[in-house]
């Protein structure tokens, strides 16, 4: 490393509530950056924050997201130069969420090219907010290795990330360094499986489940498992959005949580083996049996199926093909064959009490994309 700095465990740093004012704590009002504001995460955290008094909304993303605020800054933060020649229109931003990152074909993820916006970006922060309070990074449960096998249960923000851990070390390291010469204060936020009502995310597992199940049944087909046995027996957990966006709110206004990393979950942890008959149910279906499937080549020729479905229920005409990331189902939701469960004490303990019950989440959001004519 280019600097000589000893990057402590999250826990290390930081205080419980109660204690004296963190570093980056700014009283009146705040001028939020939501960086990739046209995604899943970052729609719904500016919709948030133009619902919450006291905070000023500027978005940054290649196209523009549905909500607006004070301003939009189109940028592609891979372009340096063009990061840099933006600085200007950072001036007012006090509180930076970072919910951006660089995906390729198959749900593949670059570590290099998601270091290197957000070193673009906080280079261009560098020389154009001289207002920063904090910068919070979104990141997930990646950072403990729960994508490559078992984990140590439950999974605490004291670990240290696992070897394969994407791009979050880079990103959280390079936070970490930059927050300490500018007087800044940092914070990462880890879910785990984002549940929103949101069309076009290649991550949304309520989408990808109410399409998977209206395919099936389709095909006059019992709802059927895709993945292992051990997957369909594994403890995992989810989290719904708006859950996740109060939190970002809260980690990144709070005094005692600077310099902090938190877990964040609904609270409840779930087998499929056990939530599998409810999804069946809810589209009228019976649940079938566990048939480990390669799910991108099953659903690669399901198309037709879905016009079926579109025309003959009178859904929103939307393509196939951005309705779900098979590579995502088949590699990260029904292919975990161990038990995923992180600690949520930590977030409990400096203040954060919101929880969601899993179940009526899913009822809830499967309702709205009825009502929305997305799914049958």
């Amino acid at each position: 490393m280019a600097d000589a700095l000893t990057l402590l465990p999250a826990t290390q740093s930081g205080s419980v509530a109660g204690s004296s004012p963190g570093r980056g704590a700014r009283e009146g009002p705040r001028r939020a950056l939501v960086v990739g504001a046209s995604g899943l995460l970052g729609e719904n955290l500016c919709r948030r924050i133009a619902a919450t008094p006291g905070w000023h909304l500027t978005t940054l993303s290649r196209r523009p997201p549905t909500i607006g605020g004070g301003g939009h800054v189109a940028l592609d933060l891979r372009a340096r130069d063009d990061c840099l020649a933006h600085a200007r229109a950072f001036a007012d931003v006090t509180h930076v969420f970072f919910c951006a990152r660089e995906l390729s074909r198959g749900y593949g993820i670059s570590v290099d090219a998601n270091g290197e916006m957000l070193v673009n970006l906080l280079d261009a922060l560098a020389e154009g907010a001289p207002s920063l309070a904090h910068v919070q990074l979104m990141h997930g449960l990646k950072w403990y290795g729960t994508h490559v096998g078992p984990v140590g249960l439950p999974a605490r923000e004291s670990d240290p990330a696992h070897a394969d851990s994407s791009f979050y070390r880079r990103q959280q390291e390079e936070l970490m360094r930059r927050s300490v010469r500018a007087g800044w204060s940092w914070s990462t936020i880890r879910p785990h499986f984002l549940c929103a009502f949101a069309t076009g995310s290649p991550s949304n597992l309520v989408l990808m489940l109410g399409t998977y199940a209206s395919v099936l049944r389709e095909l006059g087909e019992d709802l059927w498992f895709p993945g292992s046995e051990a997957a369909f027996d594994a403890v995992t957990g989810c989290v719904d959005i708006d859950l996740v966006t109060s939190a970002m709110l809260w980690a990144a206004s709070s005094r005692n949580c600077a310099d902090n990393a938190f877990n964040i979950g609904n609270g409840d942890f779930f087998r499929w083996r056990d939530l599998w008959p409810k999804i069946a149910a809810a589209f009228g279906m019976r649940p079938g049996p566990v048939r480990p499937t390669d799910l991108p080549r099953f659903m690669a020729d399901k198309g037709p199926a879905w016009d079926r479905i579109v025309a003959c229920r009178g859904l929103r005409p939307l393509p196939f093909a951005g309705m779900a990331d098979w590579h995502f189902a088949h590699n990260n939701v029904f292919g975990l064959g161990w038990d995923v469960v992180p600690s949520l004490v930590k977030a409990h303990r400096f203040g954060f009490h919101e929880v969601v019950d899993t179940e009526e989440m899913f009822a809830r959001l499967f309702a709205r994309y009825r009502a929305e004519r997305i799914l049958p």
